[in-house]
């Protein structure tokens, strides 16, 4: 157990909307009316990593997007990390919070329609955790139709990091969520709060692994959807063998995708000009 005056870990910038003020997203809407929402979960993954992996890949990932975009002249704001999803397959494990699809659907029009009403039109949903892609999808559709000029677009990055896995990671064998994919990456940004030693290696069956993320499974591209009532165990696959440099070949790979797609569609591509809005007064 640690102490209260443990350092839990570092978080490098730049600032989601939760830790920027007013003034600052203000200021950003001058530039750009882009918002990056990490979407997170807080489930089981193993004894070994973090109630809050998934939500932490996501920022992690929308970060890295953002810094690649800044570079290419390209600026968003990353909006704050929704740390719920739809996990309802990993409830049998302690710690796991799951949302209802319908509550997600009602959390993310919320959440989207505070920030269009302060200024923000293009909405790019970043997935942390695929449990919650259908609400995700559901939630895009509503914002548009509720709306008279926004855009959004939800990214399944997992489907052309799955074209490449077998390049990146080590293992042979089944690797899923909480895998060697998953600590690598952990071990990147949260080192301190990853554990290997304390899982051993789990795998299932070709047939259960196809209906979780085989090439068949709309997640990694394909063209059908399994909606999943129990996971076989918290994690799949062999964590041991992650290390940070397999972390960083993972993130490099989904970011060289998800600036390309952002920069394409919602620079290159725009469908209006950008028109900053009026600064507040006072």
């Amino acid at each position: 157990m640690q102490s209260e005056h443990d350092l839990l870990y570092l978080q490098k910038g730049p600032a989601t909307l939760s830790e920027m003020s007013s003034h600052d997203v203000a200021a950003a809407l001058q530039e750009t009316d882009v918002i990056l929402i990490p979407f997170g979960a807080t489930e089981a993954h193993g004894a070994h990593l973090p109630l809050g992996t998934d939500s932490m890949e996501a920022r992690e990932i929308c970060r890295r997007t953002a810094i690649r975009l800044a570079e290419q002249g390209c600026p968003v704001v990353i909006g704050p990390v929704i740390p719920f999803g739809t996990s309802n397959f990993h409830l049998d494990y302690p710690g796991t919070i799951s949302l209802k699809t319908q509550t997600l659907i009602a959390l993310i029009r919320d959440v989207c329609m505070s920030l269009y009403s302060g200024g923000f039109r293009n909405f790019i949903f970043v997935h942390g955790h695929d449990g919650s892609l259908p609400a995700m999808m559901v939630g895009a559709q509503n914002l548009v139709e509720e709306t008279t000029d926004a855009e959004c677009v939800v990214l399944n990055w997992l489907a052309p990091l799955s074209k490449v896995y077998t390049t990146i990671q080590t293992s042979k064998a089944s690797e899923g969520h909480g895998g060697e994919g998953e600590t690598a990456r952990l071990l990147v940004t949260h080192p301190e709060l990853v554990h290997p030693e304390r899982s051993k290696p789990f795998h299932v069956s070709p047939d259960e692994m196809r209906r979780l993320q085989g090439a068949e499974h709309i997640k990694t591209g394909g063209a059908i959807f399994y909606a999943t009532r129990r996971y076989p165990n918290y994690f799949i696959g062999t964590p041991q063998l992650a290390t940070a440099q397999t972390g960083e070949k993972g993130y490099a790979a989904i970011v060289d995708w998800t600036a390309a797609v952002i920069k394409r569609d919602f620079f290159d591509q725009r469908v209006r000009p950008f028109v900053a809005p009026q600064p507040p007064t006072g």
